[in-house]
């Protein structure tokens, strides 16, 4: 069906009026149809009719309703993953960050275990006791009797404004100490075979495993030192096993 108006001007076509009742129409053409529709007094019950079941689409359907001429854009789907994604990433960096700081280097670990061997031995019975070698009543991570070490007690060490390690110290026989410490290691790379370091008359007995890093510190000649070291990095046995 068409509707014609003046002769200059195209006439009004039903797909004018579908986009005129929808309010798609604009300009000369908009102004065109409003002309046609003033002198057609009957048509507008037509484009009510027709505004009247838009509005009870966009009720029904609102994610798919198209919005109006002048209202600012939605955000597209894509647009809110790349802001979720980069809000993730910004907290996957703090994480990352504050494991740094809190995870004490090698250096830093195997320089805090001979100060906490010093201190274990300043804190053997006749010399002058200090809060530092007060030890707690933490538990053993290793059972060490086997190497002839008894366990006497732990503690915790501050390394730095974020990092801390734990420390615990054991005993053999002739009254020789040794001092193990531990600290977390989340990026470090596993290493569960132990390495040796001279420091000295000192040695230092180094391992990483299960996230943690291990430094066991004592004299070179401290009988039971280095089956410490051994029983320390044993793989657990199989239960089955004799």
């Amino acid at each position: 069906m068409k509707f014609r108006g003046p002769l200059d001007e195209r006439p009004v076509s039903e797909a004018d009026i579908q986009a005129y009742s929808d309010g798609t129409l604009a300009g000369a053409r908009a102004a065109h149809v409003r002309r046609y529709l003033a002198g057609q007094p009957g048509e507008w019950r037509r484009i009510l009719f027709y505004r009247r079941l838009n509005a009870q689409i966009r009720d029904a359907y609102p994610e798919q309703a198209a919005p109006p001429l002048n209202a600012p854009p939605r955000p597209r789907r894509a647009w809110r993953y790349v802001r979720a994604f980069a809000a993730a990433f910004a907290l996957a960096c703090v994480a990352l960050g504050w494991v740094a700081v809190s995870e004490p280097s090698q250096q830093v670990l195997n320089d805090a275990a001979v100060m906490a061997l010093m201190e274990a031995e300043n804190a053997k019975p006749g010399a002058p006791a200090t809060p530092e070698a007060i030890l707690g009543p933490a538990s053993a991570p290793f059972d060490l009797g086997a190497a002839g070490l008894r366990y006497l007690g732990g503690s915790e060490v501050r390394l730095g404004p974020f990092a801390s390690a734990r420390r615990y110290v054991y005993e053999n026989g002739e009254g020789e100490r040794v001092v193990l410490l531990g600290a977390r290691a989340w990026l470090a790379s596993g290493a569960p075979q132990w390495s040796a370091h001279r420091a000295g008359a000192l040695r230092l007995l180094m391992w990483r495993q299960g996230g943690t890093r291990w430094v066991l510190a004592g004299n070179a000649q401290t009988r039971g030192l280095m089956r410490a070291a051994d029983l320390a990095t044993m793989p657990p046995r199989d239960s089955g096993a004799p």
